[in-house]
C-alpha cells in the first residue's frame, strides 16, 4: 500500500496488509459521528485509536520538511475527546523506505489542549530531492504513513508535477477531486484559500448528504477558537482530503473564509474572531511560519525554491489590505487607482520586490488567493468597462507596482517565465497578463491560472456557464471560463508548463468521475498561455 491510499476505500488484503506495516487495528483506524466520552490519557496511557485525523506534511526546501498529525481519539468533541489537562507523548519517524528499514530521523513530541492536541515536526537534516516516509505512534498505535517529499538541489532543472486548488465547502460537496489529485501521482499541492467554510454545517439542497448524528457543537457558525477548531477536525474527517494529505507535501496560504468572508473590512471589535481563526489555522496545517500567530496578526507570505526550475512566492492578499472601495463594481477612475491604497502592504510589497528575480529560476510562480489579471466585468463590448472591488483590479495601483516589479525583472533579464496560480472566484479563468492594467492590448508579460473550486460553485449549470462566457467577449485576453468544480494539475519542465484543467459534473456525488475539461500551455521565453485541447 502506498500512502496515498485511503484505508476506507482499499480492498480487504490490502487493509491486512497496511495493518501488519501499521500495527493498528481496524477497530481502532474507524469511527464514526456518534463520538464517545472525552477519554483519559497520560504520557504513557493507553488510547482508542488516536491518529483519525489522518497524517500530513507542508512547506518542503531542500533538507526539511514540516510533518503534521493530531491525537483526537473522537476528534468531533472538544479536544479531540481528550480529558482538558491530558498530555499525550507522540514519537514519531522519518525513513527512506515505506517500511521503515532505514530510519534516518525519529524524536518525541509531547501534545496538550494548548493546541488543541495537534504535533508539528520541522525535521531537518534530509537529503534534497528525496522522497521520505513518516509515521508517528501514541498509546499504542502506529499511524498510517505518509509520503513527503524535499526540494531538490539549487541547480537542479527536475520536473514538478504539482496541482493548484481553493475554496472547498464540506456542506457543498463531496472531494472526489482530492482524491483525484492522488489518483495522478501528483508531487505537491498548493493550496491557494479557502480551506474552510465558516458557515453554518446545513444540509443543502444540493450537496453533501450531512449525518443527523453530526455533534451539536460542529454546526454553528464558527465565532470562537473551539468552533474553528472543532470545524477544522471535521473537514480532517473526509478520506480523500486526509489521502490527500498523505501523498504529498502541501503549500498552503489563506483567503478570507478560514475567517469569514470579505473579513479585510473588519473593524477592530472583530479581531478576537480573527485571532482565534489564525491560530485554529495555525494548529491544524502543515505549516513553516515565518512568524506564529500573535493574535490577529500572522506572517504567512513566504518563498520556496524547487532547484533552477521554480521559484514559488506565496502571497497573502487578505491580511494587510486596505478595505474594499464600495458602490458596486469599481469604476475605470476613482478610488481604486489611489497609490495609497494596497493590497499586500507595504512590507510584503517591498518583500516581493527584493525577492522577484533576486536569484535565476526558469519559471517564477506567484500562488495567491485572487483574480490578478484585468479582467472587465462589463455585460457586454457597448458598456463602460467595470471591475470587480474584491480582486487585484479594486486595488489597481498596487496591481500595477507589481506588474512593474515584473517587467523590470524581465528587462534585466533576471526572470523570464511569469505564472500566477489563483482561486476564489469559484471559477476557472485562464488568462494572459498585460503589463499596463489600464491597457488590455499592452505587452503581455506571463499569464495566470484560476483554479476553480472544491466544490464551493457546487453541481455543474451548462446554463449559468454559457452565461459566463461574456467574459470571454469582453475580455481579448481571456482564453477560458468555466463554472465547474475542480482543480488544476500541472506538469512543469525546462520548456513548458502544462496544465489540465480537471473538473467534476456533480460534487453532489462522491461516485461522479473527474475528466479534463481543458488543457493549457505555457512556452519558455514566451509570455502568455495557449490552449492545447
Amino acid at each position: 500500500m502506498t500512502a496515498r491510499t485511503s484505508f476506507r476505500t482499499l480492498p480487504a488484503t490490502d487493509r491486512r496488509r497496511f495493518l501488519s506495516l501499521a500495527g493498528g487495528s481496524a477497530i481502532g483506524l474507524a469511527f464514526s459521528l456518534a463520538m464517545p466520552r472525552p477519554a483519559s490519557a497520560s504520557s504513557d496511557g493507553v488510547l482508542p485509536y488516536p491518529f483519525t485525523q489522518g497524517v500530513a506534511s507542508g512547506d518542503p526546501v531542500e533538507d526539511a520538511v514540516v510533518i503534521w498529525t493530531r491525537i483526537a481519539p473522537a476528534p468531533l468533541l472538544p479536544n479531540g475527546g481528550l480529558d482538558e489537562g491530558a498530555r499525550v507523548r507522540v514519537d514519531w519517524q522519518v525513513a527512506e523506505d515505506e517500511r521503515f528499514h532505514r530510519v534516518v530521523r525519529s524524536g518525541t513530541a509531547t501534545t496538550s489542549a494548548d493546541t488543541s492536541h495537534t504535533v508539528h515536526v520541522d525535521v531537518r537534516g534530509l537529503r534534497p530531492g528525496r522522497v521520505y516516509w513518516y509515521r508517528f505512534r501514541a498509546g499504542g498505535h502506529l499511524s498510517e504513513i505518509g509520503r513527503t517529499r524535499t526540494m531538490p538541489t539549487r541547480q537542479s532543472m527536475r520536473p514538478l508535477r504539482f496541482a493548484v486548488a481553493s475554496c472547498q465547502n464540506w456542506r457543498a460537496g463531496y472531494f472526489q477531486t482530492m482524491a483525484d489529485v492522488v489518483d495522478q501521482d501528483t508531487e505537491l499541492m498548493l493550496f491557494v484559500g479557502d480551506y474552510l467554510y465558516e458557515y453554518p454545517v446545513q444540509q443543502l439542497a444540493v450537496g453533501r448528504h450531512i449525518d443527523p448524528n453530526l455533534p451539536a457543537e460542529v454546526v454553528p457558525t464558527t465565532m470562537s477558537l473551539d468552533q474553528y477548531r472543532l470545524r477544522y477536525a471535521l473537514y480532517r474527517t473526509d478520506p480523500d482530503l486526509l489521502a490527500a494529505h498523505s501523498a504529498m507535501p502541501w503549500i498552503l496560504s489563506w483567503d478570507d473564509h478560514e475567517v469569514a468572508n470579505d473579513y479585510e473590512s473588519w473593524s477592530t471589535p472583530d479581531l478576537d474572531r480573527r485571532a482565534a481563526a489564525y491560530r485554529a489555522y495555525w494548529e491544524f496545517l502543515p505549516i513553516r511560519w515565518p512568524q506564529p500567530p500573535r493574535g490577529s496578526d500572522a506572517r504567512l507570505y513566504r518563498r520556496f525554491r524547487h532547484g533552477r526550475l521554480a521559484q514559488i512566492d506565496v502571497l497573502d492578499t487578505r491580511q494587510y489590505r486596505d478595505p474594499m472601495v464600495t458602490g458596486g463594481a469599481a469604476a475605470d477612475q476613482g478610488p481604486r487607482r489611489d497609490p495609497a491604497r494596497v493590497m499586500l502592504g507595504a512590507e510584503q510589497e517591498r518583500w516581493f520586490a527584493a525577492g522577484f528575480g533576486a536569484e535565476p529560476a526558469r519559471w517564477n510562480l506567484v500562488a495567491q488567493q485572487i483574480l490578478m489579471a484585468r479582467l472587465n466585468t462589463s455585460a457586454d463590448l457597448e458598456t463602460p468597462a467595470t471591475f470587480s472591488p474584491g480582486t487585484w483590479d479594486g486595488y489597481q495601483a498596487g496591481q500595477q507596482r507589481l506588474f512593474d516589479t515584473v517587467a523590470r525583472s524581465q528587462a534585466r533579464g533576471t526572470s523570464s517565465n511569469f505564472v500566477v496560480l489563483s482561486g476564489d472566484v469559484h471559477c476557472s479563468y485562464v488568462s494572459d497578463i498585460a503589463a499596463d492594467t489600464t491597457d488590455p492590448t499592452s505587452r503581455v508579460i506571463g499569464a495566470e491560472i484560476t483554479s476553480t473550486s472544491i466544490t464551493s460553485a457546487q453541481d455543474f449549470n451548462p446554463a449559468a456557464n454559457e452565461a459566463r462566457q461574456v467574459r470571454r467577449r469582453v475580455n481579448p485576453s481571456l482564453k477560458w471560463a468555466d463554472l465547474h468544480c475542480g482543480y488544476v494539475l500541472c506538469d512543469l519542465d525546462a520548456d513548458r508548463l502544462h496544465a489540465d484543467v480537471r473538473v467534476v459534473d456533480k460534487v453532489s456525488r462522491h461516485d461522479d468521475p473527474v475528466f479534463t475539461a481543458a488543457a493549457f500551455e505555457v512556452h519558455n521565453g514566451s509570455p502568455g498561455i495557449h490552449r492545447t485541447t
